[in-house]
């Protein structure tokens, strides 16, 4: 079965229902070789990449075959690897390209196809639309798909990665802090490797076998409702704090000591003030259009610019790596800095936290106070809403006309349309109104100083598009 193939934020996402299976993953592999032969010249070679989810590894496989079929040469991980560890492996090496067959923080039942240039970058819209022709093409042509009878290599990409890491972190302070720490594996592809890193018998680490069905959460994402056994860990057994990642390793979460979960814009803020107070080169940060208000506030302290641009990764990459910003991150809880990867990386971002920590000599929970003595404290919210794949054009109707609901209860005193509807209110307050780039999911993103001025608007936004 053949179904329409769409790249999203981060490259093409389905379940068996919306199109994943073998012959899909074949059609995105040759239109990917396809553009490697195109772009590059002499010897090319390519990093197939995988994570733990059922059929991940016989994707992986497949995808190999087929772009070995093309005269790439190939290598595949030899484990379940996470994604920052193969976009730095390519960034760092003479590889041409990466594939990771990964649904990242999606449910059990998706997968998808995630691809990285030869900087480990996700790709532009423009490179996009030229692989998605490719798609169109081999679609209509599948007798054109070979496969290779070679024997794939397989490659670990972990050791120097890991390398790495301890150059640009000060693994000695977090090891002489004493800290005792809960890492939630989430059953993903970063387990194993804080262990190497961190080398403490005292640390914990929970969910660290490989398991496709991601049992007792509703999706391998670090977010407060699917790490309850983390909080109860940390809080019970007197933990200085739990981190979490989602699935292949992009994404990080954080409960402080008391078993509190840290927000995303609390943890991007946090690790803002520690970049820029550590006085690098270039002040500049970036973030998306759905990121609290308060980094402005921040970029006022440190007297730095403050880029926004659209939800998404890929929209933030290039600032890294064109050195136009030190640090950049997202709501959902993607972050990095430029002179390590310009890609999310949840491990480096947990690493660099735990660096904030041990050199500040503060808890947790102190980091966020830090934040609101310096900055005014704001509720931020964000609600996923699942909608039925037919229902799409309604629901983008029903947020372009978005404002002329609202204007009819509230004082709307701007508007942002760079990425789905974002309107702004008196009193500091806003909401971001969008259609997820990866899923049937639309997202609606909320701050304001007051709670009832949030639960006021949310509500008025879930009933609009209910009805």
């Amino acid at each position: 079965m053949t179904t329409d193939i769409k790249f999203g934020t981060d490259g093409w996402r389905a379940t068996p229902e919306t199109g994943l299976n073998e012959e899909n993953i074949s059609i995105c592999a040759q239109s990917f070789a396809k553009y490697i032969l195109d772009h590059h010249e002499g010897d090319k070679e390519v990093l197939v990449g995988y994570d733990t989810r059922k059929n991940s590894y016989d994707f992986a496989k497949l995808t190999a075959s087929v772009i070995s079929a093309n005269k790439i040469k190939v290598k595949i991980t030899d484990t379940p690897t996470p994604t920052p560890l193969c976009s730095y492996h390519v960034k760092n090496s003479s590889m041409h390209g990466a594939v990771i067959i990964t649904a990242s923080h999606n449910s059990k039942e998706w997968n998808g196809f995630k691809i990285r240039s030869s900087k480990g970058l996700s790709f532009n819209d423009k490179e996009i639309y030229e692989i998605e022709k490719n798609i169109e093409y081999y679609t209509e042509n599948k007798s054109k798909i070979k496969l290779s009878d070679s024997e794939i290599k397989t490659i670990n990409v972990k050791n120097t990665y890991i390398d790495s890491i301890k150059k640009n972190i000060d693994i000695k302070s977090i090891k002489n802090s004493n800290m005792k720490i809960v890492v939630d594996y989430m059953h993903g592809a970063v387990s194993g490797i804080l262990e190497e890193i961190l080398d403490n018998e005292e640390n914990c680490y929970l969910r660290h076998e490989y398991d496709s069905n991601f049992p007792n959460m509703e999706q391998p994402e670090p977010i407060e409702k699917n790490l309850s056994k983390l909080i109860e860990k940390v809080s019970k057994e007197k933990y200085s704090l739990g981190l979490a990642f989602d699935g292949d390793g992009d994404r990080l979460g954080v409960i402080d000591e008391n078993g509190n979960f840290q927000t995303p814009t609390d943890i991007f803020s946090i690790l803002a003030m520690h970049i820029l107070g550590k006085k690098e080169s270039i002040k500049s940060i970036a973030t998306t259009v759905s990121m609290t208000s308060n980094i402005e506030e921040i970029g006022k302290i440190y007297k730095s610019e403050i880029i926004r641009t659209k939800v998404g990764f890929k929209h933030l990459a290039p600032l890294l790596e064109n050195k136009k910003v030190s640090f950049a991150g997202e709501e959902s809880g993607g972050y990095s800095i430029g002179n390590h990867l310009a890609d999310k990386d949840g491990i480096f971002s947990a690493l660099l936290y735990l660096e904030n920590l041990a050199k500040s000599n503060k808890k947790p929970s102190e980091l966020v106070d830090n934040i609101y003595s310096k900055l005014p404290k704001k509720k931020f919210e964000r609600v996923d809403k699942n909608f039925s794949t037919e229902d799409r054009k309604s629901i983008e109707q029903k947020i372009y006309k978005l404002r002329d609901h609202l204007s009819k209860k509230f004082i709307i005193t701007d508007e942002n349309d760079m990425d789905g509807k974002k309107l702004f209110f008196e009193n500091s307050s806003w909401v971001l109104t969008r259609l997820s780039g990866t899923e049937p999911v639309i997202r609606i993103y909320l701050e304001s100083e007051e709670q009832h001025k949030l639960d006021e608007i949310k509500k008025e936004i879930i009933d609009y598009i209910d009805n």
